[in-house]
């Protein structure tokens, strides 16, 4: 073969030593493309570092004027002017509509005289009230002081009986002689006792038997003069309690208190029926700049409340549950009751709120003062919560983004929460009432802690792991982490990781350990 290749001509050898060292390298290529490693994944790489997280409750709801001035007007009166329009901008001060308001005069004057009724029947009532308070104070005392009298008499009927005994030697008991009886019951009766008082003494005394000795005539008429007066003190002790007896039944607390309740009310309602009627008399000018949003009068008629917004001024309201309602009933008689309705609404621009409604969980890391940011129309807002409920209401129509992540994770949830309102600090035309709009509500701030981005955490199975990247051997490793607080960008790490370590942002969740991985960012 290498004779023939020597007989060849130059340029067939230069041709076959070309392409010979083409297929030399064609082989050799293959071959490599096939036995050559893999390249590294490359990866995007954060440090491990101390830093500050702020943890957000994010929520959404629905914008609200924070002040809604409601104009109320009295069936019946007549709308002279009106100057206001259902979506007219208006400044604090404007005039708004004027009135002839004689049709409301009998209203107001009706509800006066209710007033000044049930207050004086709650001053006659606390008049005598007053009085039986004070008599019941002096029979306590009186009453007291009989009862210790008896004490002390029966204590000395007693040492006598006793004494009597030790001297005598036959002793029998006798009744009180009815010439004695008839002398104590005609002093009784010029010392101002009652017939009642005088019988009841009689009776006493017609069953009482003294001790008679035939040894000791004195002692024995100082006996019987002793049990005479004792009968004396048990009637008169039962006169006082008689007496005490009628006061108590005649004190009844209920129906005084009932009494002031029912003149609160109906000041209440005079004073309410009064304010109206000096409004419309005076003309209705806007406390605050705002937007018009409901007009139910028009000029030259009389105003006849709308059917769903009509109501009355009466006690129903004011006199709350606990009132007698049949007591109250007959109270009341014909009292007024006054037929009213909205004539105008303005929603205020001054104060801006929304209304969320968060789950019960989240209720719990809520504070009034709270920071909050408002986003509307691609505009940030900043915001402060200003009310937190303590009673649970619908959820519905409102978005809480961290009640579905619950969910949606095995937590427990319901069709309830609490209500929540957020005033927006400096709106402007890019927040508009009624629209809806995203909230963050700043629930705290932890400083100087680790943090890594939350990109770089995976969750599996209840556990969160990172995977930590190994410079020097240019590897990674599967390491599990205890995290705490999150921000939008940040995980809290409390345990798992130190500073300076590097970890793969977005990483293949099913990477084994051991992997080589090279920096992205490097």
């Amino acid at each position: 073969m290498l004779k023939n290749f020597k007989k060849k001509s130059l340029k067939v050898k230069i041709a076959i030593i070309a392409f010979m060292v083409f297929m030399i390298a064609l082989v050799s290529y293959v071959l490599y493309s096939t036995l050559k490693p893999e390249p590294p994944v490359a990866y995007e790489m954060s440090k491990v570092s101390y830093g500050e997280i702020t943890d957000y409750l994010e929520v959404s709801g629905t914008v609200e004027s924070g002040v809604s001035e409601k104009f109320t007007a009295i069936e019946g009166v007549f709308v002279e002017e009106v100057f206001a329009s259902v979506g007219d901008n208006v400044k604090k001060g404007d005039l708004l509509a004027t009135f002839n308001v004689s049709g409301a005069t009998k209203y107001v004057n009706d509800a006066k005289k209710d007033y000044d009724k049930a207050l004086k029947d709650y001053n006659d009532a606390k008049k005598a009230s007053d009085s039986n308070a004070k008599r019941k104070a002096e029979l306590a005392t009186e009453i007291a002081d009989v009862q210790n009298e008896i004490k002390v008499k029966e204590k000395e009927i007693k040492d006598l009986e006793n004494e009597i005994q030790n001297t005598e030697t036959t002793t029998e008991y006798v009744a009180i002689p009815q010439e004695q009886i008839d002398a104590i019951a005609m002093q009784m009766a010029q010392n101002g006792a009652t017939e009642e008082e005088i019988n009841a003494f009689i009776e006493s005394a017609k069953n009482t038997q003294i001790p008679s000795s035939s040894t000791d005539n004195g002692k024995q008429e100082l006996l019987m003069q002793k049990n005479l007066e004792l009968s004396k003190l048990n009637s008169e002790l039962s006169s006082l309690q008689a007496e005490n007896a009628v006061a108590v039944s005649t004190d009844n607390e209920s129906m005084l208190e009932t009494l002031k309740t029912l003149a609160d009310a109906q000041k209440a309602t005079y004073e309410n029926v009064k304010k109206i009627y000096d409004e419309m008399k005076n003309g209705w000018y806007a406390d605050n700049d705002g937007i018009v949003t409901v007009v139910n009068i028009k000029a030259g008629e009389k105003f006849i409340p709308v059917a769903d917004q009509s109501a009355s001024i009466d006690l129903s309201a004011l006199l709350g549950d606990n009132a007698n309602s049949n007591l109250i009933t007959s109270l009341v008689g014909d009292s007024v009751s006054v037929p009213t309705g909205t004539g105008i609404t303005l929603e205020s621009y001054e104060d801006m709120i929304v209304s969320v409604t968060v789950g019960k969980s989240d209720l719990l890391k809520i504070k009034v003062g709270m920071e909050a940011i408002v986003t509307s129309l691609d505009s940030e807002y900043e915001a402060e919560v200003i009310y937190v409920g303590a009673t649970a209401v619908d959820s519905s129509g409102s978005l809480d983004i961290s009640s579905i992540t619950t969910s949606l994770m095995g937590g427990t949830g319901g069709a309830n929460g609490a209500l929540v309102k957020i005033k927006i600090h400096n709106p402007d035309e890019k927040v508009v009432i009624g629209f809806d709009v995203d909230i963050k509500i700043k629930l705290q701030t932890v400083q100087n802690v680790l943090k890594v981005p939350v990109e770089a955490v995976v969750y599996n199975n209840g556990n969160y792991f990172v995977f930590v990247f190994d410079e020097t051997k240019g590897t990674a490793t599967k390491r599990t982490i205890e995290k705490g607080t999150l921000d939008d960008v940040s995980y809290e790490i409390v345990s798992g990781l130190v500073e300076g370590e590097m970890v793969i942002k977005s990483p293949d969740p099913n990477m084994e350990d051991g992997t080589s991985v090279q920096n992205k960012t490097a």
